[in-house]
């Protein structure tokens, strides 16, 4: 059930264990290592995102693990939002 104006966050977007091809969408100097599906929850509900938890959701570029996703509010461009988020997840 996706929602109108949101966008999907998945926490791979934001971990240093991952390359750029295996789904890290952040440079390394602010991605961090393991981030929660419950840590992107807390923070976008900090930044007004109105976040949406679906913890069964698997990455498609990871499809073994059952890493859950968090729809947030579209405010500005996916990269914009991701980049925010995870500065906030450094702060």
């Amino acid at each position: 059930m996706r929602g109108k104006g949101k966008i999907r966050i998945w926490p791979a977007y934001f971990d240093i264990r991952f390359s750029r091809g295996e789904g890290r969408r952040v440079p390394r100097d602010i991605a961090i290592r393991d981030p929660k599906l419950e840590d992107l929850e807390k923070v976008s509900q900090k930044m007004g995102l109105n976040p949406i938890i679906q913890p069964d959701k698997r990455y498609s570029r990871h499809p073994w693990k059952r890493s859950g996703v968090v729809l947030v509010d579209k405010k500005g461009s996916k990269s914009e939002v991701i980049s925010k988020i995870a500065k906030a997840l450094r702060g």
